[in-house]
């Protein structure tokens, strides 16, 4: 059966980066998720992907620009998407996603940490905060970036599985991959190239965003471990009687 991991949650039937997100994509079948996390003014962690909140929240500024007790009381509805289906979902600490690993132990989480928190708050902030929340569920957590600076510091403090998030997929073989010596390695599909073996030696890889099943299968015929998906009910199902 080909892996899955579940982009942001169930992102294609549900408000992205979300507790409500991550348990129907649980419920759906997946045995592995990603979410990406930033920290509040405060440097507490919390769910969320860009950069600017218009899109999640339709408020303005920055996740850094609040304090958390402002944050958990704004949306996460993406109403763009969804109108008012969601329109008491709420944005999600990063602790209430280790309530639900703990309530679900197969479950392997990848914890993108994003650039924009490093930059506002620091690495050794960013990793302090993060950790201390992620502690109850520290073997199910993966720590992953685009930021090759703070995986070489969560390299060296030893947190036990670590992830690079590349740019393109030539990326893997450059000085700073091969010295952080990650576990995993994700790329975007469309940086792929066409027909070669894409088989890593030293890690797992993992490619995102695949929606098609054909695509998936072509993928891990040709060695990739991992296939990141926004739908990832559709397909498991999809899926589902493959050896």
């Amino acid at each position: 059966m080909i892996k899955l991991v579940a982009h942001r949650g169930y992102q294609r039937k549900y408000p992205e980066n979300t507790l409500l997100g991550f348990s129907e994509a649980i419920k759906a079948g997946a045995c592995h998720v990603e979410t990406d996390v930033q920290l509040s003014a405060d440097a507490i962690p919390v769910l969320y992907h860009d950069d600017s909140m218009r899109r999640i929240s339709e408020v303005e500024g920055a996740v850094h620009d609040y304090p958390f007790s402002a944050l958990v009381n704004l949306p996460a509805s993406e109403p763009h998407r969804f109108a008012d289906q969601f329109e008491s979902i709420h944005i999600t600490p990063l602790a209430d996603l280790v309530t639900l690993l703990a309530a679900n132990p197969y479950v392997h989480a990848f914890i993108e940490i994003k650039c924009l928190a490093v930059e506002q708050h620091g690495i050794e902030t960013v990793y302090r905060s993060i950790t201390e929340v992620l502690q109850p569920a520290l073997d199910q957590c993966t720590l992953i970036s685009y930021s090759i600076p703070f995986m070489d510091y969560a390299r060296k403090a030893g947190w036990p599985s670590i992830g690079a998030v590349l740019y393109t997929w030539d990326q893997r073989n450059s000085v700073e991959i091969s010295l952080l010596r990650p576990d995993y390695l994700f790329c975007g599909v469309e940086t792929l190239p066409q027909a070669e073996s894409l088989n890593l030696e030293n890690a797992q890889s993992v490619i995102f965003e695949v929606d098609n099943p054909e695509v998936a299968r072509e993928l891990v015929a040709r060695g990739i471990d991992l296939i990141e998906t926004f739908d990832v009910g559709g397909m498991q199902a999809a899926l589902s009687s493959d050896p």
